[in-house]
């Protein structure tokens, strides 16, 4: 009987850290693949060609839906909306997890505001001619938007506050339309939001290991 709860166990713990691994491997190769191409400026011909496309295509109607969803998930709404989510947490008695949310947002800003500077990557111009006074490799807003939701849609469906399905949507869409709107609105290069994705998925697994990591130690602490 203990052996094969033993297993049981061994085999669930086998399927949880090969999707964690899998995800971390993903999202570290992705990075360094798309931050390698960039600076050895490879990645010129690519980002121009999608961006000439996207010029060509803008509609008033969608500048004006993707300049609402790059507000909406800019890198303070996502903080704020990081906070919000902890402190519903803490309201609910569990404290160390909701101080765990936070570690999402703190990485991410740190990374991409460290790797902005290291890369120094010009913008491209932007609509109306303005350019954005940061640098543009990896896209913040990206990064942040990836970091946060898919952390939060893991934490709140782990912890019975949504549906898988509902996390998964949210943990998807919300950093994708906030990654097309950079890339729409001519203030990234896709490669930026590529690395920004890939950046924040990596927190992100980083963020659900740590969740796990402290809900089985402390399991119903407050």
């Amino acid at each position: 009987m203990l052996n094969h709860r033993y297993r049981e166990w061994l085999i669930h713990f086998a399927r949880e850290w090969a999707v964690v691994v899998g995800l971390a491997t993903l999202a570290l190769a992705g990075m360094a693949k798309v931050g390698e191409d960039v600076f050895a400026h490879e990645s010129t011909s690519f980002d121009g060609a999608v961006q000439t496309w996207i010029l060509a295509h803008q509609s008033p109607m969608l500048v004006s839906v993707f300049y609402w969803v790059t507000t909406a998930g800019g890198i303070a709404p996502m903080c704020v909306l990081a906070v919000g989510a902890a402190a519903y947490l803490w309201y609910r008695g569990r404290r160390r997890l909701a101080v765990g949310v936070l570690f999402a947002p703190t990485i991410a800003v740190i990374l991409f505001t460290i790797v902005k500077l290291v890369y120094a990557r010009p913008r491209p111009v932007g609509l109306g001619g303005m350019v954005p006074s940061s640098y543009s490799f990896p896209s913040g807003h990206a990064t942040a938007s990836a970091a946060i939701c898919c952390t939060l849609a893991y934490v709140y469906w782990r912890e019975g506050i949504v549906s898988r399905r509902s996390a998964i949507l949210f943990a998807v869409v919300a950093p994708l339309l906030v990654g097309l709107s950079r890339i729409y609105l001519n203030v990234h290069w896709t490669t930026d939001v590529l690395g920004g994705w890939s950046a924040g998925l990596l927190i992100a697994v980083l963020s659900a290991m740590l969740y796990d990591r402290s809900r089985r130690r402390h399991p119903s602490v407050a």
